[in-house]
């Protein structure tokens, strides 16, 4: 066979090896995509865009009836177009921002295959694509995810234009920035702007500057913004538009947001470590190789990913409210610096240290789908046993450097596999809230009969198809009961109604536990009833 034939044979079986692991990243995420969306953001922001639907107000945003002054809009009038064009479902609620994640996965694709090779951009969008985050940004989905695939967006078609100079590049970069904005607040223009910025100082390609055809970007994401603002301007003033532009990112730099929490500058740097599971070895490599290259005025193929990656870091780090997913925006760019050290490291003792985090990720893996759920547990255990016993043969057929990166991406998503197949369904059974508002929505009367007692919550108004009407104390439930009515209650308040003689019909018991904050007691069967709350529908 001739130089020729072998290397599009070659260049062939890469494409096919190419679309199967991105089968496998898709039908992860689509085994997730159906599950009951979680309290709380998640939740309350499908409630809003299913309220929107029904109220056809795009332009001032509320929540539960009342005006509403938190996060920007995007991610409510893409939702509530799916909700219009699929129906209220939970994966029509996910199915936008799902679009905007792969949208990052193609984009970090484009971004490193400015600069690098084509096997360092395709191990940068699978490492992104199949990490701890991706699938959680994409089962959790709240604006976390539409912002990180806007703003890897931003990067990719800045970047683009510093080096090509066309006009698509341009109208990109504005539909991207413009949509970072509008679904996180400034952050969204801030992040991509500075990875960006860090390539035109490093490669002094100052010329572009003076291309008068950039101006037409700010043009461009202004007028993308004049809906919100309007909006704004209705419902809170001024002061609508100043929490917009800086309050809501800024204020939390400055003190001035009221969103503050105890967490260190060094919280994300535990945070960065899960996130980007299995690949956490060769990201902290790269960084470091990279950060070194950039203070020794070292050559690097680019340093929009080295720069944008820890500017935003650290711009996060000194936030005075953190939260885990914050950190989304820079998994794409770390993903970058990550691939480029798999593709320049030749320390068999580096392999060998990733094989070590990917036989701890396939421990966990195992422990999940044998001990937490035990009733389910055969099918997926015999499944993360058979993919371990097969990266064993690769293992011992091709060696540690060899297998490495195609071991971490199995064994990532056998753990996928076992987390929407088996851990978030299983989990998800404990959200009393969602399965009480279910149960309304399935009754004849809805939810018009239906009460929550000194209970709320955004899944029972989400999935009972209205925010649930609230009871302060036994005098209000007097004055509602009657023939049909449901109250929702917890044990205390349960006590004091049956004390006041108001017997119920029937009554159905639900266990609750927050799926949001994960204690161990609760992964082990024999000591969750320690942690579960008990929750009661008690009909009249």
């Amino acid at each position: 066979m001739s130089t020729i034939n072998k290397a599009f044979t070659f260049a062939a079986a890469m494409q096919r090896t190419l679309l199967i692991q991105l089968f496998a990243i898709l039908a992860v995420v689509v085994l997730g995509a159906g599950l009951d969306v979680m309290e709380v953001d998640a939740a309350q922001y499908a409630g809003m865009s299913r309220d929107m639907l029904v109220n056809g107000d795009v332009i001032q945003l509320q929540y539960g009836g009342e005006d509403y002054l938190d996060k920007p809009p995007l991610l409510f009038w893409i939702t509530t177009l799916s909700f219009k064009v699929f129906g209220v479902h939970d994966w029509s609620y996910r199915l936008p921002s799902i679009l905007f994640a792969f949208l990052g996965l193609y984009s970090t694709y484009r971004f490193a295959l400015l600069h690098h090779t084509r096997e360092v951009a395709r191990t940068a969008a699978l490492m992104f694509g199949c990490s701890a985050a991706f699938f959680i940004m994409c089962n959790d989905v709240r604006c976390d995810t539409i912002l990180t695939g806007s703003v890897i967006t931003a990067v990719w078609l800045g970047c683009a234009w510093l080096k090509e100079g066309r006009w698509w590049q341009l109208i990109g970069l504005a539909a991207a920035l413009a949509s970072g904005l509008l679904v996180k607040g400034p952050i969204g223009a801030v992040a991509p702007l500075l990875a960006i910025g860090a390539q035109l100082v490093f490669t002094r390609n100052w010329e572009r500057l003076r291309d008068p055809r950039w101006l037409v970007v700010p043009l461009l994401v202004a007028l993308a913004l004049v809906p919100m603002c309007i909006g704004l301007y209705q419902q809170h003033g001024w002061h609508g538009v100043r929490f917009f532009f800086w309050e809501q990112s800024f204020g939390r730099i400055t003190g001035e947001n009221r969103w503050k929490d105890d967490s260190t500058v060094l919280f994300f740097t535990h945070e960065i470590l899960w996130q980007m599971l299995p690949w956490t070895p060769f990201v902290l490599l790269g960084i470091w190789r990279s950060l070194k290259s950039v203070l020794r005025r070292e050559a690097l193929p680019e340093h929009a990913s080295t720069i944008g990656a820890v500017a935003v870091f650290a711009a996060l780090s000194f936030s005075q409210f953190k939260l885990p997913h914050y950190l989304y925006i820079t998994l794409p760019l770390f993903a970058v610096i990550g691939a480029r050290a798999v593709h320049t490291t030749t320390s068999g003792w580096w392999f060998r240290v990733q094989w070590f985090v990917v036989a701890l990720v396939w421990v966990a893996a195992l422990a999940i789908a044998w001990g937490v759920f035990p009733e389910e547990r055969w099918p997926f255990t015999a499944f993360v046993l058979t993919m371990g016993i097969v990266a064993v043969v690769m293992v011992r057929r091709e060696g540690w450097q060899r297998t490495a990166f195609a071991g971490s991406f199995w064994v990532m998503i056998t753990a996928g596999v076992v987390l929407n197949g088996l851990f978030y369904p299983g989990l998800l059974r404990y959200q009393a809230n969602a399965k009480a508002g279910q149960w309304a929505a399935a009754q004849p009367s809805g939810h018009h009969l239906f009460y929550g007692m000194q209970i709320s919550g955004s899944a029972m108004d989400y999935y009972a198809g209205a925010p649930v009407k609230w009871l302060s104390d036994v005098g209000e439930a007097r004055n509602v009961i009657g023939p049909g009515v449901a109250i929702y209650t917890d044990e205390v308040h349960r006590e004091l109604l049956l004390k006041a003689g108001l017997e119920p019909k029937e009554e159905i018991r639900l266990w609750n536990f927050p799926a949001q904050r994960l204690a161990l007691p609760f992964l082990s069967p024999a000591n969750r009833h320690s942690v579960l709350e008990k929750r009661f529908i008690l009909r009249y």
